[in-house]
C-alpha cells in the first residue's frame, strides 16, 4: 500500500473555521500548497496553506456535533463553541463499522485526561488519531468550529458534572424551593411517615420554616398530618378506593393477584395504577418503621398488585429496606407468578448511530446480552494491570421463565412489521387523561429539553448533539412517539461517578439503560422463587433515572403503558 500522510487544509466561511483532514498518498501531495510538514512525534502530519473553501465532492457519511463550554484559564469565563465532526470512509466500509469507528474516535477524542483545551491542540489530536491503525477505514474528517452566541452558549450548571439533561430554571423564592424539596422528600419516602424534625434535618432548614411550608402544602391538599408533627404525601386519586389497614385482608381465591408490579418513585406508582381498573389501595401506616402500600386491581384478564418501595438508593438502610419490602410483598401475595419492575432509568446514548441512540421518553425492555444477563450490578471497579484495562466486580440476574420476554419480543416484532400497531401509545394517552389532576404534568416534555451533557474534567463540559435521522429512516420516523429499546440494564455506584467509565461499562456489557441499585430487589425476587420477571423502564435522563424530574412523569407513564400491553397478553391459567 502506498504511503499516506495526514493532510490538513484550513478554510474560513464567515465566523466558521473549517478544517479538512484527509489521508493523501505522499506522491499526490502538491508541495507548492504545503505550509508546514511536521517532524518528531508529529511526523506524517502536513498543513496546507489556507484555502478559500474546501470542495465537498459528496455529503459526509456520518456527522457528530457537540458544544464545548471550556473555562478560559486566564479569565475564568466560559468560552462556548460549537464543533462538528464530519466523517467519510472507504467504499467497502459497512454501516456498522462506520458508526463504531466514528463512536470510538469520538470517545478517544474526549477523554478527560487528554482533552485539548486549546484550538491548536484539538486539531493536533484529531490529526494524530487519524494515523492510528484502528481508524484505517476513515479517509477524511472535517472539523467545523463556530463560536456560540451568548444565549445558546450558556454553560449548563450540572452540579455533579455528570451526563444529564438540563432545563434552564427560573429564579425561585426560598419558600417555593423549600416546598418543592419537602414534597420531593415526602414522595420519595411514601408511604412512610416523616416527622417535622427529620424533615428539617434532611433539608438542612430551620424547623419554623419547615412547619410553615408544611402547612402551605397541607392547604394545597398535597400532604396530610397523620399525627401531630408527622407527615405523609397525600395521593390524589378519586377513582381509587383507599383503605387504611393494620393487616392485609385475606384475598378470596378468585381475587388473588398473579402479577406483582414494583415501583420506586411516587409518580411511577401513579402511572402504573392508572393502567388498572376496579382498583383498591390498602395502606398500612406505621409512625415508627416502614409503612406499606398495595393497590390491587385488574389489567386485562389478570388481577395485579402494585407497590412502591419506601426507600431506594445506595445507602445500606435503603438497600435493606427495598429487599425487605419486596420479600414482604411476595410473601403476602404468594400466588404471584410474574413480577414487573416498572419505572424510569437513564438511557445510554450512541452519538453516531441513530438506530441505537437512546432518547428521552424511549421505553427499555430488559433483554439478555450475549452472556444471558438482563440486569448487571457493578459493585466496585479495579484495574487489570496485565491487560491495562478496568475490571469490574459484578452481580447479574436473568429470569428462568422466558414467558414475559417472549411476549415482549412478539409485541416488538409486530410493531416493526405493522406500523399501525402501537397500543401502548393509546394507553399513554388514556393515562394522561386520568392523571390530569396531579401536581405534575404527565405530558411529553418539549423536544428542546432533551439535551445531553458530558463532563470532560474539572469544570469543562460539552453538550453532544443527537445523531440526525438517516434519509432511509425518515419515512418511519414518528416524532413525539417513544421508541422501544431491547437490551440489558446496568447499575452500580462506580458507574454514576464517571461519564467515561459508564460509557465503557455499558458498551462492554451491551447495556441500553442505567438504573438505580435494584440488586436487593432482584435478590428478593429470586429468593422468593419467582422465576418470571422483567424490567420495563422509561428513559428520563442520561444518568441513572434520578436527575431529570421534567421527564420522569411522562417516561414512567410510557413504561407503565408498555407493561399493560404485556400483561394483557399473558395467558390465563384456568383452574382444573
Amino acid at each position: 500500500m502506498a504511503e499516506e500522510e495526514i493532510v490538513m487544509t484550513p478554510s474560513k466561511r464567515g465566523n466558521v473555521t473549517c478544517i479538512s483532514i484527509e489521508k493523501v498518498r505522499k506522491a499526490l501531495i502538491d508541495e507548492s500548497q504545503v505550509a508546514h510538514k511536521a517532524g518528531g512525534q508529529y511526523k506524517g502530519l502536513v498543513v496546507k496553506k489556507q484555502a478559500s473553501d474546501v470542495e465537498n465532492s459528496s455529503p459526509p457519511q456520518l456527522q457528530l456535533e457537540f458544544k464545548c463550554f471550556l473555562v478560559d484559564r486566564k479569565t475564568g469565563k466560559n468560552v462556548p463553541e460549537s464543533r462538528i465532526l464530519k466523517f467519510w470512509f472507504s467504499a467497502e466500509t459497512n454501516y456498522f463499522d462506520k458508526v463504531s469507528s466514528a463512536y470510538d474516535f469520538f470517545k478517544e477524542l474526549i477523554k478527560p485526561e487528554q482533552f485539548p483545551r486549546d484550538y491548536v491542540g484539538f486539531i493536533k489530536k484529531v490529526m494524530k488519531q487519524m494515523q492510528l491503525q484502528q481508524y484505517t477505514s476513515t479517509k477524511r474528517l472535517d472539523v467545523e468550529l463556530r463560536p456560540l452566541e451568548e444565549l445558546e452558549g450558556q454553560a449548563p450548571n450540572t452540579g455533579t458534572g455528570q451526563m444529564e439533561t438540563i432545563e434552564r430554571k427560573t429564579e425561585k423564592s426560598k419558600e417555593i424551593v423549600v416546598q418543592e424539596q419537602l414534597l420531593l422528600t415526602l414522595e420519595s419516602a411514601y408511604p412512610n411517615i416523616l416527622p417535622t424534625d427529620d424533615l428539617a434535618q434532611m433539608l438542612n432548614t430551620d424547623q419554623r420554616t419547615i412547619q410553615e411550608q408544611l402547612r402551605v402544602l397541607m392547604g394545597r391538599n398535597l400532604i396530610k398530618e397523620m399525627e401531630p408533627g408527622k407527615w405523609v404525601r397525600k395521593v390524589l386519586d378519586e377513582k381509587t378506593e383507599v383503605k387504611i389497614v393494620q393487616q392485609m385482608p385475606i384475598q378470596s381465591h378468585g381475587n388473588k393477584p398473579s402479577v406483582a408490579i414494583i415501583t420506586s418513585k411516587y409518580y411511577e406508582k401513579l402511572a402504573v395504577d392508572a393502567m388498572m381498573e376496579n382498583k383498591t389501595t390498602f395502606v398500612r401506616y406505621k409512625t415508627e418503621g416502614e409503612s406499606n402500600v398495595y393497590t390491587i386491581g385488574n389489567i386485562g384478564p389478570h388481577k395485579v398488585v402494585s407497590t412502591k418501595l419506601p426507600q431506594i438508593g445506595r445507602q445500606m438502610a435503603a438497600q435493606i429496606s427495598s429487599g425487605n419490602t419486596t420479600t414482604r410483598l411476595l410473601g403476602i401475595f404468594s400466588d404471584v407468578e410474574h413480577v414487573f419492575l416498572v419505572g424510569v432509568c437513564g438511557g445510554v446514548p450512541h452519538y453516531t448511530d441513530y438506530y441505537n441512540h437512546v432518547r428521552l421518553g424511549d421505553i427499555i425492555l430488559s433483554m439478555p446480552n450475549n452472556k444471558g444477563q438482563i440486569f448487571i450490578y457493578c459493585d466496585k471497579k479495579g484495574e487489570d494491570k496485565e491487560r491495562n484495562q478496568v475490571q469490574f466486580a459484578l452481580k447479574s440476574w436473568a429470569p428462568q421463565d422466558p414467558l414475559l420476554r417472549s411476549i415482549a419480543e412478539r409485541i416488538y416484532d409486530r410493531a416493526h412489521t405493522d406500523p399501525s400497531f402501537h397500543p401502548w401509545e393509546d394507553y399513554i394517552y388514556q393515562g394522561q387523561q386520568l392523571l390530569k389532576g396531579q401536581e405534575v404534568a404527565f405530558e411529553r416534555p418539549r423536544p428542546e429539553t432533551d439535551r445531553l451533557f458530558m463532563n470532560i474534567g474539572g469544570d469543562d463540559v460539552i453538550e453532544v448533539g443527537h445523531p440526525p435521522v438517516p434519509e432511509e429512516a425518515r419515512f418511519a420516523e414518528r416524532a413525539g412517539a417513544p421508541k422501544i429499546r431491547l437490551g440489558a440494564i446496568a447499575s452500580g455506584k462506580p458507574l454514576i461517578q464517571e461519564d467515561q467509565l459508564r460509557m465503557e461499562f455499558t458498551g462492554r456489557h451491551q447495556c441500553v439503560g442505567v438504573d438505580t441499585e435494584f440488586d436487593q430487589v432482584l435478590e428478593a425476587i429470586i429468593g422468593s422463587r419467582k422465576e418470571s420477571f422483567i424490567c420495563i423502564r422509561g428513559v428520563c435522563d442520561y444518568y441513572d433515572g434520578t436527575k431529570n424530574v421534567v421527564w420522569q412523569p411522562y417516561s414512567a407513564l410510557a413504561a407503565a403503558a408498555f407493561m399493560r400491553a404485556i400483561i394483557e397478553r399473558i395467558p390465563v391459567q384456568r383452574a382444573d
